[in-house]
């Protein structure tokens, strides 16, 4: 029978591990891997849904009001645990709805955009950014970003390379603060999705996307006018002294 100072001890160790901080390379690992589920599972999940929608429209505009009620508080979900990507889903929403889904559009993004931030603080994701910080030696650049996160989220936003999951964790991890980030990602965001939804209601038409593909050219002229601006306005923040 073990006496009860060894017991003790065991006791602790069995609390110390079970119940202790977690390793650091187990929380980069995870913190990690949630960044990659971010960025994979909406190309995933997206396929799905656009070969069933582009099949059977019919099936989402004979929707009760309580069934495009139950829709829209799902996609608060879909897109804020990043399942489909959010210009995908403006593409959709056009493709289905026209501009009559703009404003529930709209309002279910900001939503999923406050969640997928919120989710992401609970991650915390200070390991990870403190191997960035100094693995790369980006002390400099990530101070910069928080000291001018209305501008980098804007800019984020706007650009249409960086995907909305990734955006929301890695300001969250950064310590961006809420309402930075709700408004200047709201605003940055705003034109990436007007294109898409347009870019969608004209693709509600095969004929007509087929007799006039500058529309399919003219998005990719706005993607790219899009994505000079975030460019350039990054490289003049990275510059400035934070």
């Amino acid at each position: 029978m073990p006496c009860k100072g060894r017991q003790k001890g065991l006791d602790y160790e069995k609390k110390r591990i079970f119940v202790g901080p977690m390793p650091q390379n187990r929380r980069i690992l995870l913190e990690t891997l949630y960044l990659i589920w971010m960025g994979a599972l909406p190309v995933l999940f997206s396929l799905f849904i656009g070969y069933f929608a582009l099949a059977n429209p019919a099936f989402f505009i004979s929707f009760s009001t309580l069934e495009l009620v139950l829709f829209w508080i799902s996609a608060i979900f879909i897109m804020g645990l990043a399942l489909c990507p959010t210009t995908f889903f403006a593409l959709f929403t056009g493709y289905v709805w026209g501009w009559a889904g703009l404003m529930p559009l709209f309002i279910a993004y900001v939503i999923a955009s406050l969640l997928g931030y919120l989710m992401a603080r609970l991650m915390k994701g200070d390991a990870l950014i403190e191997l960035i910080r100094v693995k790369f030696k980006a002390g400099k650049f990530l101070a910069n970003v928080q000291a001018q996160s209305f501008a980098w989220v804007f800019l984020a936003r706007l650009s249409p390379i960086f995907p909305f999951a990734i955006t929301n964790a890695l300001m969250a991890f950064l310590g961006v603060p809420l309402r930075q980030f709700f408004v200047g990602g709201t605003l940055g965001m705003l034109p990436r999705t007007l294109i898409a939804l347009w870019t969608g209601t004209q693709a509600a038409s095969s004929a007509n996307l087929m007799n006039h593909p500058e529309l399919l050219r003219w998005q990719d002229v706005a993607s790219l006018g899009m994505l000079i601006i975030s460019v350039v306005g990054m490289f003049f923040l990275a510059k400035r002294k934070a």
